[in-house]
């Protein structure tokens, strides 16, 4: 199976592009929030939009619940297409989907800036900011059961293929969390996190400085280490950063701009002291 995917922040408008771009490629399964699409219906999955928090919507969105996996899985099975188009906010995240669904890797990273033009990705974060609406790309058929009392309006597709025209119909809802306003992480939410990480990643012995920061949707983090002596520093630390940068992505939804490191001390082993 040929694996796409499409990555782009959230509220610029990839449940929208979905279905053009599985037109254009022709790519009958997708991957969104939750979901297995095949053709237009909902064959298996929990739609994250269906959450009360937002932090319940990204861990249904990844697929942590086993349960939910396993059903995507062996409806993957069944189906047998030859192409999957996998959508989500961030590198790291579309890539613990594949890894969840255990699709064999992605073949081709596609970015909403790349089908999209700036006006119309201004134009759908609007929408999600001022409105709260989200997409979801199948009829309101498939929806309106488990969305009842939130399904908002459908919105009508048309392309051309082989000189015929085909119509898409695609839902748009306001989920449960949109009504709450948007989610704040709270600082010291964010710092525990990092923490944790830190923590449970062999190697590091110790830190006293941890700052992190969310500007404009994206989080800067400065630390201060110190490490067990042994490792190359330079691929020490780029691994962490890359290991942490997808634990917080995958775990508040927020792109992490930059982290910054430094190694204050280096901490001997046992065996280093009795040489």
């Amino acid at each position: 199976m040929k694996v796409f995917s499409l990555v782009g922040a959230s509220g610029t408008g990839k449940s929208h592009r979905a279905v053009l771009l599985a037109n254009k490629y022709q790519i009958p399964l997708i991957i969104d929030d939750g979901l297995l699409i095949y053709d237009g219906k909902i064959m298996a999955g929990s739609s994250a939009k269906r959450e009360i928090s937002k932090m319940a919507a990204i861990r249904r969105a990844l697929f942590y619940d086993q349960k939910q996996t396993e059903a995507v899985k062996s409806c993957l099975k069944k189906i047998k297409a030859d192409k999957i188009l996998i959508l989500g906010t961030s590198l790291g995240m579309v890539e613990r989907i594949e890894e969840r669904l255990e699709l064999g890797g992605i073949d081709q990273y596609i970015n909403i800036e790349d089908i999209s033009s700036a006006q119309e990705i201004e134009k759908a974060l609007s929408v999600r900011n001022n409105e709260g609406k989200h997409v979801i790309p199948v009829p309101t058929i498939e929806v309106e059961k488990d969305f009842s009392g939130y399904l908002l309006h459908s919105l009508e597709l048309f392309f051309k293929k082989d000189n015929k025209t085909f119509r898409h119909e695609k839902s748009i809802v306001r989920p449960k969390f949109s009504f709450y306003g948007n989610l704040s992480i709270s600082n010291r939410v964010l710092v525990d996190l990092i923490e944790n990480s830190l923590n449970n990643y062999q190697g590091i012995s110790s830190f006293k400085k941890i700052k992190v920061e969310e500007i404009d949707s994206h989080l800067f983090v400065n630390l201060s280490l110190e490490i067990v002596y042994g490792p190359n520093l330079i691929k020490f630390a780029n691994k962490f950063k890359a290991v942490l940068r997808e634990y917080l992505e995958n775990n508040t939804g927020i792109k992490v701009e930059k982290i910054n490191l430094e190694i204050y001390s280096l901490k001997l082993s046992s065996q280093e002291f009795g040489r």
